[in-house]
């Protein structure tokens, strides 16, 4: 038998390849649609399952809420989609008042902060301050039946919840200092380790321990206060009297979000452009004048009218005088949290703060609205400056709250 080799032309061998490449790349672009395809369903369908554990938490079915955030946790690939699965986790626990899984969820998170990324940090401080947060509104609610929390008396099963309510505490503020120590300059950190001790305090047992937490608390205030003068001296942010801006009517008290191209450390002038740049005419009537002099209205708080005088607060506690906002000197827009934009989170926020006598924020009382939010507003408030009521031409403590609304 006789074999006969047939040698290809050049054209032929060439052809051939060239069909080849042809097939390799449309077998390639076929695949990386399909596989585009897929990481587009599957974001879709992990947002589908982040809605359902929502609406189990708001429905209250904690276990199908919980089962269903630590499924989404183990077999999601988006870093972004684990850290809302993780922060509503912790929604979860804390509702659930089950502190020893919040804590281990807390310590896992932790362990990634050094060395991390700044979205596992910023997963860490939204964790640590719903820890801070749940523990507030756990306290709260023994004092809504009438508990003394300090009672050696109180049943077996209390004493224990609130020995896990002390052991979150004191761990979030051992991590806070930690993370303190290793950056003096991170104020975020020593504002964690300031709500954190506030609310161990009001939890002591006897006085010592109280008397050490509220040391505790003393102690970060004023590294947060030595810290805030000394950003405000490297980087000058203007001061602008309350009379040179036009706020929103009081009738609406919630400040527009900043966008995601606004800064934190930037004043919120731009938000109320639409108002503050139309003419005004020179000379107004007295009918219009308390629209257009609101600001400074507000600044007449300190020299009240005789039909509506303000009585000094009793016993040395702060003036309630509301919404804040038409007091402020300086307003800082919030950013919008990347783990609240994820899982499309949106709503106002209410901040309730104490402003001492130089129009500064002392402390942040509490927060109402989504919990993914709270920690940007209470970011911003925190920055904000007012100016003081003054009774009998001297500056008082006030108490009021400012709104912050959160849109898509």
């Amino acid at each position: 038998m006789e074999f006969y080799v047939v040698k290809e032309s050049t054209t032929q061998h060439l052809l051939k390849c060239s069909k080849f490449i042809i097939a390799l790349f449309t077998l390639t672009a076929l695949t990386a649609i399909t596989v585009a395809g897929q990481s587009a369903s599957d974001a879709e369908a992990m947002q589908r399952r982040l809605m359902r554990a929502r609406a189990l938490a708001a429905a209250h079915n904690l276990t199908a809420a919980a089962a269903e955030l630590d499924n989404i946790r183990n077999t999601a690939t988006d870093d972004s989609i684990k850290d809302v699965a993780r922060i509503m986790l912790m929604g979860v626990y804390l509702e659930g008042a089950d502190y020893t899984r919040a804590l281990a969820l807390l310590e896992e998170t932790y362990n990634g902060v050094p060395g991390g990324n700044e979205s596992s940090v910023r997963a860490y401080f939204t964790l640590a301050g719903q820890s801070v947060k749940g523990a507030r509104e756990h306290l709260d609610r023994y004092k809504s039946f009438g508990l003394n929390v300090a009672d050696k008396e109180l049943p077996p099963e209390a004493s224990r919840d609130l020995d896990r309510l002390r052991a979150l505490l004191e761990r979030v503020a051992e991590q806070a200092r930690q993370i303190g120590g290793t950056d003096s300059k991170n104020t975020e950190a020593i504002a964690l380790l300031e709500d954190a001790a506030s609310v161990r305090a009001t939890l002591a047992r006897n006085r010592e321990e109280r008397v050490q937490w509220q040391n505790e608390t003393t102690s970060a205030r004023q590294k947060l206060a030595v810290s805030e003068t000394r950003i405000a001296s490297l980087n000058p942010v203007p001061m602008r009297p309350a009379s040179s801006t036009t706020t929103a009517p009081a009738s609406s008290t919630a400040m527009p979000t900043a966008s995601n191209n606004s800064s934190s450390n930037t004043p919120l002038t731009r938000k109320t452009a639409s108002t503050s740049e139309s003419p005004q005419p020179p000379k107004s009537s007295k009918q219009e004048k308390p629209k257009q002099e609101k600001p400074r209205q507000s600044q007449q708080v300190a020299q009240p009218q005789p039909s509506q005088p303000i009585n000094p607060p009793k016993d040395g506690q702060p003036l309630d005088v509301g919404s804040l906002v038409e007091k402020a000197t300086q307003k800082i827009a919030p950013s919008y949290p990347a783990t609240a934009k994820t899982a499309r989170v949106q709503g106002l926020v209410k901040v309730f703060i104490t402003v001492d006598e130089n129009g500064q924020v002392s402390k942040i009382e509490r927060t109402d609205g989504p919990s993914l939010l709270r920690i940007a507003a209470e970011t911003a408030a925190r920055q904000w400056k007012f100016q003081p009521v003054l009774i009998d031409g001297k500056p008082i403590r006030m108490t009021g709250y400012i709104s912050f609304n959160f849109t898509l």
